[in-house]
């Protein structure tokens, strides 16, 4: 019997069985019956829904619907018959980070031009020397089938992206910065979108494969450390709820830098550290989390949002300018506006201290006709704004990109937790060490997506897990319905009704708390960092991380409450892991008085 529960302590960082720091519940009552469909309009002919089946514990929950997630699920579900249930924050499975990607995915042919050792050394120029060796050879070597196998149409049963080709339908590639060679295939601008899509569309249709729509995870359950399960909130009823699995729980939900004011992520749940959270929230072993990427170029419009400006631009030809003109790349790297992503946005952000009128990228001396075909998303957001890609210098800021660290995890996806597993940005893989090379992202979603399935599936390790899981799983739940049946009725009545759902103020209250964090982490824990900006920022973190708690005590059952509460823990856990690192390496750069003596020259860079 599966009951609703509503958690009155937010100080319970997780729900473990015989854990005496455990806060119990505070109410249990049942789950009434009543499910909501709801169909994704821009997915056809398969569709997501809100229904749920808590009964089911033979599956893998699946935490994220982007291009890590839907990998790990297709792959779970096609070659080893086993069931999934993905699980989106958003209304519709294509709300996620993966959707905004623009550039491209890494598919390298290994041409006379190219190699496996080519492209490793890229990734660990890129990284800064911090990268892991196995798992950047993991990515060169089995990126290519990978990629073939579930975006290029090779099985019906996965996804066949439009990838741009040529006359001869040969797939075309480009150039993006710090890659030693063209390697990267993409659609127009817009190439997330389009892989998205297709990947979501292909989990829809598998019938072993249940999306869920509008459900927030709010907290692993851990049973002897070992995941069982998670607690969800349902955002259209407002209902809380236990779903249970022996089979493992992934997380895929993203990164973090959504966290900061300017950020080239989507604004809502999706960019502000849920997986980050539920893993620091449950103790699992974290890393790296000090090298946040920020992008050289985001669109600068006073008022509004940050938009990505893709690598590709500065590949096909785009000059970092001064309202003047001048170009002013080369001062800071040979390589100009195609060195590593963390020197040019240092550069940008070093320049536009010293110019006025800020810094721009211009390509406008490109063929306008070839410009507006190769970045029609980009033209159509320009022109919003009275801009011209065609014929403007676009004004740009550093903005908050991607997070290379995150939960640790081994080359199965494998985390500290057994029967916890990760993949995509949520996941410190090692790959990227202390900065991302560009197109790598969507590429490690899909090998470590796939690696998590296989590991799943095909390992007498893994297998021996879920059997310990299920005896975990059977336990946690015999011990919940004996306390249920002990829980005084009127109690549950009244605890169940005592929160307000419709309480503007507790909104409006979590959302200026939110800005007021993420302001601390662009001053403090941005681009250019010192250890006393840092310690300033861990206090003021630690104290927006107790009203969080406040605030989410006191509605529960808000989306802003849950927003700001995985912020807090991201947030903090960021400022903690870049106050520990007194190295200056990659997107972790101090300035010179905060460094180790042997560092200073790498921070002078």
């Amino acid at each position: 019997m599966i009951f609703v529960q509503t958690l009155s302590s937010v100080s319970k960082q997780t729900i473990r069985r015989r854990c005496p720091t455990a806060a119990p519940f505070a109410s249990l009552r049942r789950l009434q019956s009543r499910q909501l469909s709801k169909s994704c309009p821009t997915l056809t002919p398969a569709a997501a829904s809100t229904a749920i089946n808590l009964h089911q514990k033979s599956h893998l929950i699946v935490v994220g619907t982007g291009v890590a997630g839907c990998s790990t699920a297709l792959v779970t579900a096609e070659k080893y018959s086993i069931p999934v249930t993905l699980l989106c924050a958003g209304s519709t499975p294509t709300d996620c980070n993966s959707y905004w990607a623009q550039g491209g995915i890494i598919y390298p042919t290994y041409s006379s031009d190219d190699s496996v050792d080519s492209l490793m050394a890229d990734i660990f120029r890129a990284g800064d020397g911090l990268c892991d060796a196995d798992a950047v050879r993991k990515l060169a070597v089995e990126g290519p089938h990978r990629v073939k196998e579930l975006l290029l149409g090779n099985s019906q049963n996965y996804a066949n992206v439009p990838f741009e080709r040529d006359d001869n339908g040969k797939l075309k590639v480009c150039l993006e910065a710090s890659h030693s060679a063209p390697r990267i295939i993409y659609r127009a601008d817009h190439s997330g979108k389009a892989i998205t899509e297709h990947i979501v569309q292909a989990a829809l249709s598998h019938p072993l494969i249940n999306i869920v729509t509008d459900t927030i995870v709010s907290d692993l359950i851990l049973s002897n450390n070992v995941c069982i399960g998670a607690t969800l909130f349902h955002k259209l009823t407002k209902t809380h709820s236990s779903i249970f699995t022996h089979v493992g729980v992934t997380l895929a939900s993203g990164g973090l830098a959504g966290v900061y004011t300017h950020s080239t992520n989507p604004p809502g749940f999706n960019a502000l550290g849920s997986s980050t959270a539920l893993a620091v929230r449950a103790n699992v072993d974290m890393a790296d989390l000090e090298y946040v990427q920020f992008h050289p170029t985001a669109l600068r419009i006073p008022g509004e949002p940050c938009f990505l400006l893709t690598e590709a631009l500065r590949g096909e030809g785009a000059k970092l300018v001064t309202s003047d003109g001048y170009s002013f790349a080369k001062s800071f790297h040979p390589m100009g506006e195609l060195a590593p992503r963390d020197i040019v946005a240092r550069g940008v952000y070093a320049q536009s201290q010293q110019s006025e009128d800020g810094v721009f990228l211009d390509i406008s001396h490109r063929d306008a006709q070839w410009l507006t075909g190769r970045f029609p998303s980009i033209q159509r957001k320009l022109l919003q704004y009275g801009l011209d890609l065609t014929k403007d210098k676009l004004p740009i800021t550093p903005a908050a990109h991607y997070t290379c660290g995150g939960i640790v995890s081994d080359s199965n996806g494998c985390t500290s937790a057994p029967n916890l597993y990760v993949a995509g940005e949520a996941a410190r893989t090692g790959l990227h060490g202390g900065n991302r090379l560009a197109s790598t992202s969507l590429l490690e979603a899909v090998v470590w997506g796939s690696s998590v399935a296989e590991y799943i599936g095909n390992n007498s390790q893994a297998k021996s897990v879920q059997d310990w899981a299920k005896y975990e799983v059977d336990a946690f739940v015999a011990d919940q319905n004996e306390r249920t049946a002990k829980v005084d009725e009127s109690n549950c009545n009244a605890s169940s009704t005592s929160y307000n759902y419709n309480d503007k103020k507790d909104e409006e209250r979590a959302a200026a708390t939110l800005q007021q964090l993420k302001s601390v982490m662009w001053d403090h824990v941005g681009v250019v960092r010192s250890k006393s900006g840092l310690e300033g920022a861990c206090v003021s973190l630690f104290d927006i991380q107790k009203e969080a708690h406040e605030i989410y005590n006191q509605a529960p059952s808000t989306v802003g409450s849950f927003m700001l509460r995985d912020a807090s823990y991201a947030g903090l856990a960021v400022a903690n892991a870049a106050l520990q690192n007194n190295q200056s390496r990659g997107a972790h750069y101090l300035t010179e008085e905060s460094c180790d003596a042997d560092d200073e020259q790498v921070a002078a860079m």
